[in-house]
């Protein structure tokens, strides 16, 4: 879980930098609701196989195959979410709260573990 945190972290502080051209909506940006879903899904995914798969190559195999699946659950093309991301990493406060909702969520989770363990 500090991982997971510490990969918050550095992306809040990357979202942060100034001098950010901020990219137009083409029309294949996802709603920031539906952001925060996936995203928060694939860095559980990442955690997940971080922990799992040490040889990098089966953790990149595993990586791309299990993203997709992610992705195509959520009715998401690779494509729109790569775009969101830089969209929203444009927007270095809307990509604050995608992060913050993120963490959120999280801490709300673990909470809830912890109390049913």
């Amino acid at each position: 879980m500090s991982k997971l945190l510490g990969i918050l972290f550095v992306f809040i502080l990357f979202s942060c930098a100034d001098g950010l051209e901020r990219l137009p909506d083409e029309g294949k940006v996802i709603s920031k609701e539906k952001m925060i879903t996936v995203t928060k899904d694939m860095i559980k995914l990442e955690s997940f196989v971080q922990s799992n798969y040490k040889n990098v190559a089966e953790y990149h195999k595993v990586m791309i195959t299990s993203g997709d699946s992610i992705l195509k659950q959520h009715g998401v093309t690779k494509d729109q979410y790569e775009q969101s991301m830089e969209y929203y990493g444009s927007r270095q406060s809307e990509m604050q709260e995608i992060y913050a909702s993120i963490l959120d969520d999280l801490n709300r989770e673990l909470a809830e573990y912890q109390r049913k363990k």
